[in-house]
This record gives structure tokens, sequence and C-alpha cells, in this order.
């Protein structure tokens, strides 16, 4: 996959995101068949999986200079603060969401995943 075509994947992705977690909670659709527990701590893992592995992918295309240590704290760093936002915004600025620790938990983990998996199969540049 090329670099603006990854670019763009994450950028689509990066705001499904946004509006995912910021829609009000009744324009969610229940899915009576997919009685999960904590399905939503399951979607936050899988949101920002995907969002740091196509944001690293994208970055590892581009080639810069940028070592795989620094590019792993860049990429944490950017999910620590979208989705610490996103809690944030969640409680100051929605009237059907809520924040939770464990969500952002979530995002964290889902997001170090990430990063273990593409450290791992992404070849040194």
């Amino acid at each position: 996959m090329g670099h603006r075509l990854l670019f763009w994947l994450g950028a689509i992705w990066t705001v499904f995101v946004l509006i995912a977690c910021l829609s009000e909670g009744s324009s969610v659709p229940k899915v009576s068949m997919l009685n999960i527990p904590h399905k939503d701590k399951i979607a936050h893992f899988v949101f920002y999986l995907v969002f740091t592995v196509l944001w690293y992918n994208y970055a590892a295309k581009r080639r810069q200079k940028i070592s795989k240590v620094s590019l792993t704290f860049v990429i944490f760093t950017l999910v620590v603060v979208i989705g610490g936002s996103i809690e944030l915004m969640q409680y100051y600025c929605t009237s059907s969401r809520s924040a939770e620790w464990a969500d952002f938990f979530a995002n964290c983990l889902g997001s170090s995943i990430g990063l273990i998996l593409c450290n791992a199969t992404i070849k040194k540049w």
C-alpha cells in the first residue's frame, strides 16, 4: 500500500473514531444477537489498534528519518492525547455519553498491541 492511500485510510479511520465516540448514545444501533460483555471496551481496543497500525505504517512508508523507538513514542503519545481528549469531550460535550477510565485504558491497550505488531513486522528502515 502506498503512503498516500495509508494517509487517507488513517484520516478516514480517525474521523470514524471521532464520530463513533462522540455521537449520541441513542444513535448507536443496538444489536441484540451480539450480547458480548464489555463490547464497548472491545470496540475501543479495536478502534485504536487499527488507528495505530494505519498511522504507524503511513509514517514507515514515508521513510522519514525517525527511529522505531521515536515513532513508537510519537504514535503512542498521539493515541493518549486523542483518546484522552475524546473521553473529556464525552464528559463535557455530550449528554448521552460518559467518560470512563476503562475506555481510555482500552484505547491505550489497543495502541500498545498495534505498536508491538508493527514493530515486530516492519523491517528496519
